[in-house]
């Protein structure tokens, strides 16, 4: 979780005690996602990846038979 400072611009991985921002003691800070904490892709796209791939690899083996 990242924090941001709506007052001042903090950007941090923590903040101060009782949620005040490190910078400027404000505690006008909103939560932001960090990118490490995407949402996992679904499982639709998961089995149409392996779809995709199976049939790569079966025209590749396809093509070298022919």
């Amino acid at each position: 979780m990242n924090y941001t400072c709506k007052d001042c611009s903090y950007r941090g991985k923590s903040s101060g005690q009782d949620g005040a921002c490190l910078a400027c003691g404000s505690f006008n800070i909103a939560r932001t996602r960090s990118q490490e904490e995407k949402p996992r892709p679904g499982k639709l796209r998961l089995a149409l990846l392996v779809a995709l791939w199976v049939y790569l690899i079966g025209l590749i083996i396809w093509k070298l038979n022919h």
